[in-house]
């Protein structure tokens, strides 16, 4: 039982810690990865504990080796090597899908795309803007009148769309800059 419930809280840490979940599109906000991977610790300590206490007793006082010890910390030290080993989603990882995306919006007749995955990304809008730019703005980047992403502009920086006040970027590489835009009230 400890070993099992061990190997569930170990693969769901990995997953929140990672932002791996399993499935296209099945990725959740920062925040809800952070208080899931806080959950999912408290209740690896508890477990913890309780084989702790549970193999003291077997060793300490019965003096004597039983196997159902090994499996759970080593389920812990095979979540934490993953952990470390895996590499976190990120842009360059997704860029030949935002490529692709941006060629799309930008021969279609639509200005626009709401609610797409893109990569990794839940992507709540892709909007076609100025000189062949294209936004992409990132559902966990959205929080009231700031929003941020990633946009394609191959004529150099963003510019400043309608209804922007202020518009940050930092430059990736080729077309490719991250954004961050305070919209106007």
């Amino acid at each position: 039982m400890i070993a099992t419930l061990t190997v569930i809280l170990s693969t769901g840490l990995v997953f929140a810690v990672v932002d791996w979940w399993p499935g296209r599109g099945r990725g959740v906000d920062a925040f809800t990865n952070s208080a899931v991977a806080l959950a999912l610790v408290v209740l690896l300590l508890v477990v913890g504990l309780v084989w702790a206490i549970k193999t003291l007793y077997i060793v300490g006082r019965d003096r004597r080796w039983s196997w159902w010890i090994a499996p759970a910390p080593i389920a812990v030290a095979v979540a934490a090597a993953l952990i470390l080993l895996i590499p976190t989603p990120s842009f360059e990882s997704s860029r030949g899908d935002f490529d692709a995306a941006a060629r799309t919006l930008l021969s279609s007749s639509q200005p626009h795309a709401f609610d797409v995955q893109v990569g990794h990304y839940a992507i709540s809008r892709i909007q076609r803007g100025d000189n062949g730019a294209v936004y992409f703005y990132d559902s966990e980047q959205v929080f009231l009148t700031v929003s941020g992403g990633w946009v394609y502009s191959p004529a150099g920086p963003p510019p400043r769309e309608a209804g922007i006040e202020t518009i940050e970027s930092e430059h990736i590489d080729g077309p490719w800059y991250e954004f961050t835009s305070v919209w106007r009230d």
